[in-house]
């Protein structure tokens, strides 16, 4: 019986000592970044997730590669979310790093080489626009396959979701799924050679919240946090990588965001928007990825919101160019499809002759009311009348 009481009491002062570790207390502020507000969260209805995904309205045939092409093409298609190759070697030392991951995985071996076939699946499903199947597969496998079902899951939800309640729920799931991960993956900003992780998960999170804040009402990203979890992760991200250029492009665009929705006084006091923020981080990302559809769609929209119609002409050469790009993989194509829509879209309300303030407005109605996914590349440019 005694040694009953002192074996429990060594355990629970060894566990309290562990709770109390500095690396655990650590490893808990970190996951802070990732957690929601019961308010900020969407209901999840399964059966969105599980029928049948809106496929992408291009061919997928160009977008189909080997595996042996996707290592030679790694670096030209993650120029701008900066993932590393999953090679065997690469697996290996994240698995043994974070051993709960791979209690994740479908097949619990050491057989690197069939985890990193299984994951570069995933990304080929990925490249060429099959995110039902990349969604799927990265839930099957596990581990390291779930970062393209991810970010899939999270294209699926802004470009192909017709509706803003399938867009919603396609983007909740994904951000759920991000901090099951974070929480498997507890890297912190000290570990540089996980640095790339650290930034994925913050990068993923903080854009997947940004498209569900962005036409929400304002008194819903107030209070439930959504402004703050955008600003948070995204810093956060930029302090271990600052030229990480979809994380500055995403910084800059939503401090445009805020400041079009609540003003620049407000944007400053209650968010730290500032219009030197957007400038300065689109600069810098444009010198690091001139050729990205998304940063130059996204640099004309941040034009509109902080300019207005002072900012049309240099918003119109920006989405010009955006609709111009040639386009190697899935994300790619979807960037230049929504470029070439937003480029209808601003050219409309140029030739309409009213406010920026009041199409921007007459177009959120028109969501609102209609439920309609005006992001989606699938469905007809807002022509304001």
């Amino acid at each position: 019986m005694i040694r009953l009481v002192v074996t429990t009491s060594l355990a629970l002062l060894a566990s309290v000592c562990v709770a109390d570790s500095p690396l655990e207390n650590a490893q808990q502020r970190v996951q802070q970044t990732f957690a929601q507000r019961p308010s900020a969260e969407f209901i999840i209805d399964a059966k969105v997730i599980n029928s049948a995904w809106q496929s992408p309205p291009f061919d997928q045939n160009p977008y189909i590669y080997t595996f042996a092409e996707i290592e030679t093409n790694w670096d030209r298609f993650m120029r701008g979310l900066r993932i590393p190759f999953p090679s065997a070697e690469y697996l290996r030392d994240r698995y043994q790093r974070f051993p709960q991951l791979m209690h994740t995985l479908a097949h619990q071996d050491v057989d690197w080489e069939a985890h990193s076939l299984n994951v570069l699946e995933v990304w080929q499903a990925y490249l060429r626009g099959d995110f039902e199947r990349s969604y799927r597969l990265g839930v099957k496998y596990g581990g390291y396959a779930l970062v393209p079902a991810i970010y899939g899951e999270i294209l699926q939800g802004v470009y192909l979701a017709r509706s803003n309640r399938e867009k919603q729920v396609f983007l909740q799931d994904a951000i759920d799924r991000i901090q099951e991960l974070s929480e498997l993956m507890p890297v912190l900003p000290g570990d540089e050679a996980l640095h790339p992780e650290y930034v994925l998960l913050r990068l993923g999170y903080a854009y997947a919240v940004a498209r569900l804040a962005e036409d929400a009402a304002v008194a819903k990203v107030v209070t439930a946090g959504l402004g703050p979890s955008v600003i948070n992760a995204a810093t956060e991200a930029l302090a271990v990588d600052p030229d990480h250029p979809l994380t500055l492009a995403l910084n800059a665009a939503f401090d445009a965001n805020v400041i079009r929705r609540v003003g620049k006084g407000v944007g400053r006091l209650t968010f730290g928007a500032q219009p030197i923020n957007a400038e300065e981080d689109f600069a810098l990302a444009l010198s690091s990825v001139d050729d990205m559809a998304i940063v130059r769609y996204e640099y004309a929209n941040s034009l509109l919101y902080l300019e207005k119609g002072a900012g049309i002409d240099a918003a119109l050469d920006q989405l010009r160019q955006a609709a111009a790009l040639p386009s190697s993989y899935s994300m790619e194509a979807l960037d230049v499809l929504y470029a070439r829509k937003r480029l209808v879209e601003v050219r409309a309300w140029q030739d309409s002759g009213m406010s920026f303030g009041k199409f921007d407005r007459k177009r959120r109605r028109f969501m609102q009311r209609s439920g309609e996914n005006l992001y989606s590349v699938v469905s007809s440019p807002y022509l304001v009348q």
